[in-house]
């Protein structure tokens, strides 16, 4: 209400887990937010890292693209940017970390992938970011990317987390925090299941509403 009193653009940003995910998509969360007078809305997909990781706390693949279809209604209806870390791939062209787009710089200087891949290679205290930029580490995700032709899977953790295991195994590269590994280790099986379960329900959405059936047709 300040902020808004006072003539300052400001958003929210929202985690949406098994437990929020459609209540914060709601027109009555979406609303309320407009009218304390944000105008951009980021939504971040729950999923098993840092502290106390739970595999139980992340959307269903149904969840999921449940959100994905509200958010589109949202950018249509309402006077709100919206945008979602992980749905709205298409956007830009699948996955942006490793120096594509952007990269992460965590408070002990680790320069990771991702601000949700926490594993580094190198710290900025030791290199230079150009040096970095252009290490194994970083050019194994470029070299990779698109993970795969929908851009609705987008994610190397959570889409394609085959991608990461073999990156940081190959690289060598370290956690950048105690229990960091656990994303490769114990929830491997859980999260190929998820990601295979989500490929079911994605491929079928983006050959039906973003590939164009016939050359020249724009996708949506």
């Amino acid at each position: 209400d300040v902020l808004n009193d006072n003539g300052v653009l400001f958003g929210f940003s929202v985690t949406a887990t098994r437990d929020n995910n459609e209540l914060v998509v709601s027109d009555e969360f979406v609303d309320l937010l407009i009218e304390k007078g944000a105008f951009v809305g980021w939504y971040f997909n729950y999923i098993p890292i840092g502290k106390e990781p739970d595999m139980e706390l992340m959307p269903t693949p149904e969840q999921r693209d449940y959100r994905r279809k509200r958010i589109l209604e949202i950018r249509k209806s309402k006077k709100l940017i919206a945008a979602d870390f992980w749905n709205d791939g298409p956007l830009v062209n699948g996955c942006m970390a490793g120096g594509k787009n952007y990269l992460h710089i965590n408070a002990n200087g680790d320069v990771e992938p991702c601000v949700f891949v926490h594993f580094a290679a190198d710290n900025i205290k030791d290199k230079s970011l150009v040096d970095i930029l252009t290490s194994d580490f970083f050019m194994a995700f470029r070299k990779r990317q698109p993970y795969t032709e929908n851009h609705l899977r987008p994610c190397c953790i959570i889409d394609n987390p085959y991608v990461l295991r073999n990156i940081v195994a190959k690289i060598g590269a370290y956690p950048t925090h105690n229990g960091a590994e656990s994303i490769i280790g114990c929830f491997a099986k859980s999260l190929d299941k998820y990601a295979g379960d989500y490929k079911e329900i994605a491929d079928k959405v983006w050959e039906e509403d973003y590939v164009p059936e016939e050359e020249g047709e724009t996708a949506v």
